[in-house]
């Protein structure tokens, strides 16, 4: 899994905040208090994974998700969903509800 990169002046304000320290610095595994979501396959390995600010609706355009593709019941590959411009995005901007729809890569 990927940890949300710390982006001071976001194009979507859907990010999660990083806390900072005493000196002002992010600290990194302050992003790890989001909202998660996952969609098992058959055999309980997580296919679609999504993760928002907590409190997020499934139905709202902040989630980050991946989709995650098993070879022998190994990760594979890690693909994203395309964003409007065709291209692959892991910012805050999808919608869990929709994650079997988007095209990723």
């Amino acid at each position: 899994m990927s940890t949300p990169v710390y982006n001071q002046a976001p194009t979507v304000q859907n990010r999660p905040y990083g806390r900072l320290d005493a000196q002002g610095r992010v600290i990194p595994s302050s992003f790890n208090n989001m909202a998660y979501q996952a969609d098992l396959n058959d055999t309980s390995y997580p296919v679609y994974i999504g993760y928002a600010r907590p409190g997020a609706s499934t139905s709202d355009p902040v989630w980050q998700i991946q989709k995650l593709t098993y070879t022998s019941d190994v990760v594979t590959a890690i693909t994203w969903p395309q964003d409007v411009h065709g291209s692959a995005n892991n910012d805050y901007q999808f919608i869990w509800g929709n994650r079997t729809s988007y095209t990723y890569s």
